[in-house]
């Protein structure tokens, strides 16, 4: 993972700590920096993040782990509650234990355009391609604190949502454009005429995002580590967001991800909020996702 230091910066004063001393206090916390690079006025850190720490797979974890190390204290993020729910988003999970939780938010009146520069310049630090300001807004999200998203163009849709596993021989389009057959032991999303996304891994395209999208849903779920992990290796399909929810996903990031991503879509993009729906598992000490 990478993460640009100026970023991290964002959330925890390190004045008076240089770069070394970062590197060798992450280093001694476990975590391991394999490379250093400039890049302009910043400096890009990459990460080697193992599997029993998901939560460094974002900005914040990592700004969270340097509070820690330096003693300095963590600024907190506070986006908006967003909570207030103005008419019903019909939502069916068929099976609890494969999605304790999914969420959806609607913000209407969204103009699409181009992203504002400082996040642009931080998805290219990063690797990830720009697209338009919402994806753009959603990406952004993911890589600072951890919690994937992905936005429907709600006028595309055929609502109610289930989240129900495959049936045999289903098809979707892929955001890349590729047809994917799909098969029970895969999670989806569907709406009233098929799958419009494969949970946790990748949106169809025939749902996505474009010029003329006025109205988004904003998805942010906790989904079965061992279905996303099945997915990604029958259909031969990683992403990013399908790395951090093989590792695991919390209460805190889903909700936090998602009021953030709808603060950032008001404010670059126009949007207006309108509604909020949660469908959450009752939890018990065996549910095998973080709390």
């Amino acid at each position: 993972m990478k993460a640009p230091l100026n970023w991290i910066k964002q959330y925890v004063d390190l004045d008076g700590i240089s770069s070394e001393e970062i590197v060798q206090g992450l280093t001694n916390a476990g975590l391991e920096v394999i490379e250093i690079k400039k890049e302009g006025k910043d400096t890009i850190l990459e990460f080697e993040i193992t599997s029993n720490r998901p939560d460094w797979l974002s900005v914040y974890g990592i700004a969270r782990e340097l509070a820690a190390i330096f003693c300095r204290e963590l600024r907190k993020l506070k986006p908006p509650s967003y909570s207030s729910c103005t008419k019903e988003i019909k939502i069916i999970v068929e099976d609890e234990s494969l999605c304790p939780l999914y969420t959806a938010r609607i913000i209407e009146n969204i103009q699409v355009k181009d992203s504002p520069e400082f996040i642009k310049t931080y998805l290219h630090s990063c690797n990830i391609n720009i697209i338009n300001n919402i994806v753009d807004i959603t990406n952004y999200c993911l890589l600072e604190i951890g919690q994937p998203l992905h936005a429907f163009d709600l006028d595309k849709l055929h609502l109610p949502l289930s989240i129900r596993c495959a049936k045999e021989g289903e098809k979707i389009i892929t955001l890349d454009g590729k047809e994917r057959i799909l098969s029970p032991e895969i999670l989806i999303i569907a709406d009233q005429k098929g799958p419009v996304a494969i949970a946790g891994v990748m949106g169809s395209a025939h749902t996505e995002v474009d010029n003329s999208t006025k109205k988004i849903l904003l998805e942010s779920a906790i989904f079965s580590s061992v279905y996303v992990r099945r997915a990604t290796r029958l259909l031969g399909i990683s992403t990013e967001s399908s790395y951090r929810f093989e590792r695991g996903c919390t209460l805190w990031s889903v909700d936090t991800g998602s009021r953030r991503a709808t603060e950032l879509i008001e404010k670059y993009a126009e949007g207006k909020f309108i509604t909020f729906e949660s469908r959450k598992k009752k939890l018990s000490s065996k549910d095998n996702f973080i709390l």
